[in-house]
């Protein structure tokens, strides 16, 4: 049987003069994986692994441009595998897309939790950005906000209002709830009219 594509998840970051800013955040999600053999290359990167219950994940993608292997890190979790990868040429623009190939391809996926806007960068929030570990990379610490971010997925957290971003304070309670009016079945309205 042929290996199954893993979900990939990307986003990115881009300076022209900070190096440490000009980043691609790569996710391979699969669960119980914990040694993945990983080959990364300035133009590509390989992945293959077996999980606990022997399912067979594999995946390989050549980048839009070229990265800087050496300055580029891993992360290994239960969930996933994280890549913090540092693109090799600093330009101010985002690439338009993860692979050379211009075709969609349909395990790719645009990582909204990472994800700011090309304009938005420079005032983005610094935990988008995972609290600027794009440059010192305190993975102890990354790794745990890592699984916080990762729970509503996983299971271990419930599925409440904060698991979606929303606080239950967000609410407005000096408005009332608007009520809804009775229903009124058109038939019997109809036949008490003929009475």
């Amino acid at each position: 049987m042929a290996p199954i594509h893993p979900e990939v998840l990307w986003a990115q970051r881009s300076s022209e003069t900070e190096a440490d800013k000009n980043l691609i955040y790569l996710t391979v999600n699969v669960v119980d994986v914990m040694s993945p053999d990983v080959k990364l290359t300035p133009s590509s990167i390989s992945y293959k692994g077996t999980s606990a219950n022997g399912s067979e994940y594999a995946v390989e993608l050549e980048f839009f441009e070229d990265i800087d292997v050496e300055n580029s890190k891993t992360i290994v979790t239960g969930r996933h595998t994280f890549f913090i990868l540092r693109k090799k040429e600093a330009k101010e623009e985002y690439w338009p897309r993860l692979v050379k190939d211009k075709r969609k391809v349909p395990y790719i996926r645009t990582d909204f939790s990472m994800w700011v806007d090309e304009d938005e960068q420079e005032t983005a929030p610094a935990g988008d950005d995972f609290g600027g570990y794009g440059g010192g990379m305190d993975f102890s610490s990354l790794q745990n906000q890592l699984g916080s971010a990762m729970g509503g997925l996983g299971g271990d957290a419930p599925a409440g209002p904060s698991s979606f971003g929303l606080n239950e304070d967000d609410s407005d309670d000096d408005e009332e709830e608007d009520e809804l009016p009775e229903l009124v079945d058109d038939a019997k309205e109809e036949g008490e009219s003929k009475e």
